[in-house]
């Protein structure tokens, strides 16, 4: 008769691994975690002080000037380039160049463009011959350069029937 082999397992039962190395195991995961946090903590405290630095070197917010500070700087600097305009010797020019056509040509507006350096003069004259001579005597003058015609219409609803010219020069910077 055979005898009955009988086959013990047993889950629960240590599989050689001893107490104390699991305790030693954890310890050094314990030991890590908190090297770890440690190096974090000081890597915060770093950011922290780097960002302190950086707001210290940031610039003051700029506060925007008031309306009536835009508006005063505005105003100013339509004065200022109304005064760059050399009226005297401009009128000097055009009064000069006028005074033997007189009875011949008047000049209606004078009307400068102090961004671009650029006076535009509109004048009637009694025929196109004698505009272009008021032509011919403004290049001469010494303030305007390049004095040109522009455009020229025979005034039809005019009985005497004038030429209107408008002429255009610039003045040195």
């Amino acid at each position: 008769m055979r005898h009955p082999v009988t086959v013990r397992l047993d889950f629960v039962a240590p599989t050689g691994r001893s107490p104390r190395a699991a305790a030693l195991l954890f310890a050094g995961g314990l030991a890590a975690s908190i090297a770890l946090a440690v190096s974090f903590k000081g890597a915060l405290d770093q950011r922290a002080a780097l960002d302190a630095k950086l707001g210290a070197l940031a610039p003051a917010p700029v506060t925007p000037p008031s309306p009536q500070a835009l508006k005063a700087a505005a105003d100013e600097a339509i004065v200022e380039r109304e005064l760059s305009i050399p009226w005297t010797q401009l009128l000097a020019d055009l009064e000069a160049a006028s005074q033997d056509s007189a009875a011949t040509v008047s000049v209606l507006e004078v009307q400068p463009d102090p961004a671009k350096h650029v006076v535009r003069i509109t004048a009637e004259a009694r025929t196109l011959p004698d505009a272009l001579k008021y032509l011919e005597r403004l290049q001469q003058t010494k303030v305007l350069r390049y004095p040109m015609l522009e455009s020229h219409e025979l005034r039809k609803d005019d009985p005497d029937h004038p030429v209107r010219v408008k002429l255009a020069a610039e003045w040195p910077s």
